[in-house]
């Protein structure tokens, strides 16, 4: 196959040979960050892939590439990413770009903002194109932060990014796997670890694991054995006490990770619209289609 042409998107347009990736893997490798970006709300319309591998502490090479997704373009995500359709004409595809990211990211140790997300598109386009998936051990940097600053405000990768003193540009797919990247490390120092298996035990924290047939995420099945608010929730959370129901796909999480964080902050997760129901979240595709003059079932 024909070498990719990778390229530091938007930020430092500067070509990274491929063999210079392929040079970087290898058992050294402490982790491997990534973030993706799509082109609308499906998680298999990646547009962007953004790479950042660490290797005894340091990044020793970041880089993204731009993928042609072979979808239409959702006004919303060219919002959100700025990239276009004009922007990846004459980009790989993501079939011919997965060997390549399989050498990278294949039986690696795993870390992204919000993992479930770039895990389930990573799924996704697999599914999509029919091509086999990776293994791997994933971290999510979003669970991981909220353990080691539980104070902040917002968990969001520019907050996380900030309190580590990472200036970066966000939804760009290579600055958000550096900044994933420099949380990670940041989290280590913080603890005072020097590998991912201290950092694990320390918290305590378990990274979900990514197969070709399965993903088990992070968040377990017994931290939803109840979905009742967690009793250990602090009362003055404005959310503790009440009752929220999701409708529609979130970008930043999926539906489980999203029921996890309410019940750990004291609310009740619904699957259904009730009369004794507080809050309806309605994810970013429906609110979309919501401004349109659309109702989703729920929203009706």
């Amino acid at each position: 196959m024909d070498a990719i042409d990778i390229r530091l998107h938007r930020v430092r347009n500067r070509p990274v040979p491929l063999d210079s990736l392929e040079s970087a893997i290898g058992p050294a490798l402490d982790f491997v960050a990534i973030d993706v970006e799509t082109a609308n709300h499906s998680r298999s319309s990646i547009c962007a892939v953004g790479l950042a591998l660490v290797s005894r502490g340091r990044v020793v090479l970041d880089a993204s590439f731009l993928v042609d997704p072979e979808v239409d373009f959702s006004p919303y995500n060219i919002a959100v990413n700025g990239i276009t359709p004009a922007d990846v004409a004459g980009a790989p595809t993501m079939r011919e770009a997965w060997p390549t990211l399989m050498r990278v990211i294949d039986g690696a140790k795993v870390c992204a903002h919000n993992a479930t997300f770039d895990i389930g598109a990573l799924r996704a386009t697999a599914a999509r194109y029919d091509l086999p998936g990776p293994t791997m051990e994933v971290y999510c940097t979003w669970r991981i932060a909220k353990r080691v600053w539980p104070g902040l405000a917002s968990f969001g990768l520019g907050v996380v990014a900030r309190k580590v003193d990472f200036p970066f540009d966000h939804h760009d797919a290579g600055q958000d796997a550096l900044a994933s990247a420099h949380v990670l490390l940041a989290a280590q120092r913080t603890i005072g670890c020097t590998s991912l298996y201290d950092l694990c035990s320390t918290l305590p924290y378990s990274p979900g694991t990514l197969t070709p047939s399965s993903f088990e995420a992070a968040v377990t099945a017994a931290s939803l054995a109840s979905r009742d608010g967690s009793p250990d929730a602090d009362p003055r959370h404005p959310l503790y006490g009440k009752t929220v129901c999701f409708t529609g796909a979130m970008y930043s999480m999926v539906r489980r990770e999203a029921a996890a964080a309410v019940v750990e902050v004291g609310a009740s997760f619904k699957e259904n619209v009730s009369k004794k129901l507080d809050y309806l979240v309605i994810g970013d595709a429906d609110y979309v289609a919501f401004a349109d003059g659309w109702k989703t079932g729920k929203l009706a």
